[in-house]
């Protein structure tokens, strides 16, 4: 009886050190988040001059290349930490001694006029890109002549390297071009092309019109490819207003006409940090060295 009475001491016990806790234990509050509604148009202040819409000649245009980065595709892309991640190619391989890629891309990946994304496109990108009309950097240029690409059917393909070079995934980022679109301009008229001003690409925009004022180009104006590979963008429609400086793209914003801008320089941080509804937001730029 007396070992069965500390039995239950120590069950009445628990019970109350359970009830204590349950007692004392706040409610949890639920936060719900607002969830994204697809649909609008975002007008941003672009900071510079509007050259040509090819991820050719970008290099040394900053406007023009973040726009072809919603126009055209890489092979692959880099998420924030700098990891590799599918773009157009669905998933790729390498072999144990790090000198062979092979890479498919997505079936369901097409151009923005519907034609497939395939094989050929990208190795006619690639002698485009090691061609010295290119922007590419001679260092890079050589790095493709040292690389044997060779498309093993319609999707696929293999980059032979002669030696191992671990940072090569960066390397496969470029965009690519339509060759069905391109293959008949003469590789020396490729800078007066007019895909050049009407790109077609196989991002998540697609052109859709430029602005003009005076017969200078001032603007281009994007919308969303609803037959894109990847999760649709939820913004239906990107305008890009040029601005021959951040002042003066501050100022646009100021006077209503862009609801973005492109750059926040250090001289006009404090004017921008003044502004009540204007969000600003920082992130490591990141360079290939």
């Amino acid at each position: 009886m007396k070992k069965l009475r500390w039995q239950i001491l120590i069950v009445i016990l628990t019970l109350v050190v359970v009830g204590i806790l349950l007692i004392r234990q706040q409610p949890t509050s639920i936060v719900i988040l607002p969830q994204p509604a697809s649909g609008g148009i975002y007008t941003e202040g672009m900071v510079g001059t509007f050259g040509r819409l090819n991820p050719l000649f970008d290099l040394n245009n900053l406007a023009d290349k973040d726009i072809d980065r919603l126009i055209f595709s890489g092979l692959i892309r880099f998420d924030p930490a700098g990891i590799p991640q599918p773009d157009l190619a669905e998933s790729w391989g390498v072999s144990l001694d790090g000198t062979i890629y092979n890479v498919t891309i997505r079936p369901e990946a097409v151009w923005h006029d519907g034609k497939p994304v395939t094989s050929a496109d990208v190795l006619f990108t690639l002698n485009l890109l090691r061609n010295e009309i290119s922007a590419l950097p001679e260092d890079v240029r050589s790095l493709w002549d040292q690389v044997n690409v060779t498309a093993l059917d319609d999707k696929t393909l293999r980059f032979e390297l002669s030696e191992p070079f671990a940072p090569f995934m960066d390397y496969l980022e470029f965009g690519i071009l339509p060759k069905h679109i391109l293959e008949d301009v003469p590789v020396d008229q490729l800078l007066a092309a007019d895909f050049n001003l009407k790109p077609i690409g196989s991002g998540p925009y697609q052109f859709d019109s430029l602005m003009t004022t005076d017969g200078q180009i001032t603007g281009v104006v994007l919308k969303i490819f609803p037959d894109y590979y990847g999760q649709n963008p939820y913004i239906e429609q990107i305008a890009f207003q040029f601005y021959p400086n951040s002042q003066s793209a501050l100022e646009a914003y100021q006077a209503g006409e862009v609801t973005g801008i492109s750059q926040i320089p250090l001289e006009i941080l404090d004017s921008a940090l003044a502004e009540p509804n204007l969000s600003i937001y920082s992130s490591r730029l990141p360079k290939k060295i």
